[in-house]
């Protein structure tokens, strides 16, 4: 055999070695390890959701979260999400749907939450440190300890102005506030067809009840200067002294949970019992319907 083929058989060889081998010892990036990384990206009232989770399940709360939200704050929710298959959830996934909620907050400036490993990015601006304090502190309440969050929150300078938000006089143009029938409107709206729904004889919120109220949070933030009064109300069924005081309890959950969620509002409480029926039929379906939480915007005294 001449040297020529010798050679050229020796450097198939190993031409072919490195070609099995050498791949499996190079370093891998992070998008190919199939880990999960979520993002939201919420810019011109466009919502984004990017990344990929570790299951349909997950992927489906986050998208559901984000069209609820998109309803009540004409949002438009463009899903880019991916399921990673066999992927292993990141504990933070359940999280996604309340997360979601905060990001909305930022969504009068161009905002993103991103989560990948261990750490969460918060990018936006608020109008204040208390604001900006507050949202941190809750991001970091969803995730738990076990999460890093990295603040990219900047807060807006109260002497800066761009031109269109100036008056003719030069002078900066106050934000308008909504008017009481617009907010109690905007309230109605997003009740419409829904019920905050609680445990059988009891003041605890059900998931679907908390989910309930989650639409009402933003609505309430856009108008931190309306009071708003809870109102709860039971069926005539039972003791009226029991419904009474089961009524100001519920009431009081709701308006503590939104606290919770740091609605600026002036809450109040009030139980009405079964003293404000929406029907007197004898049904079931008339008893469902008087048993409700409403909400109503008063007036500055």
């Amino acid at each position: 055999m001449s040297r020529g083929i010798i050679f050229g058989v020796g450097l198939f060889a190993l031409t072919l070695l490195a070609f099995l081998c050498i791949p499996r010892h190079l370093p891998v990036t992070s998008s190919a390890t199939g880990h999960p990384a979520f993002s939201a990206h919420l810019e011109n009232g466009q919502l984004t959701l990017s990344g990929a989770v570790a299951s349909e399940e997950a992927k489906a709360a986050a998208v559901a979260r984000a069209q609820d939200l998109a309803k009540s704050l004409r949002l438009r929710v463009t899903d880019n999400l991916e399921v990673i298959e066999d992927g292993q959830a990141a504990g933070w996934e359940a999280a996604l749907p309340a997360l979601l909620t905060q990001v909305v907050t930022l969504q009068h400036h161009p905002a993103t939450v991103s989560l990948s490993g261990q750490t969460v990015t918060v990018k936006g601006t608020v109008a204040g440190t208390d604001l900006k304090h507050k949202l941190l502190h809750e991001v970091a309440s969803l995730l738990g300890t076990s999460v890093h969050v990295q603040d990219q929150v900047t807060v807006a300078s109260a002497g800066s102005t761009s031109p269109a938000n100036l008056s003719p006089a030069g002078q900066p143009s106050p934000a308008p506030h909504a008017s009481r029938a617009q907010v109690q409107a905007g309230l109605d709206e997003i009740l419409r067809g829904e019920h905050i729904a609680f445990e059988s004889n009891s003041a605890v919120l059900t998931s679907k009840g908390r989910a309930v109220v989650d639409k009402l949070v933003p609505a309430l933030k856009r108008a931190p200067e309306a009071i708003i009064e809870i109102g709860g109300h039971t069926d005539s069924y039972g003791d009226p002294e029991y419904n009474l005081q089961l009524s100001r309890t519920r009431a009081e959950a709701v308006r503590q949970y939104l606290v919770e969620h740091q609605v600026p509002n002036r809450l109040t409480a009030v139980g009405y019992g079964s003293t404000r029926p929406l029907s007197q039929d004898r049904t079931r379906a008339a008893s469902k319907k008087n048993r409700r939480i409403e909400f109503r915007v008063k007036e500055e005294r």
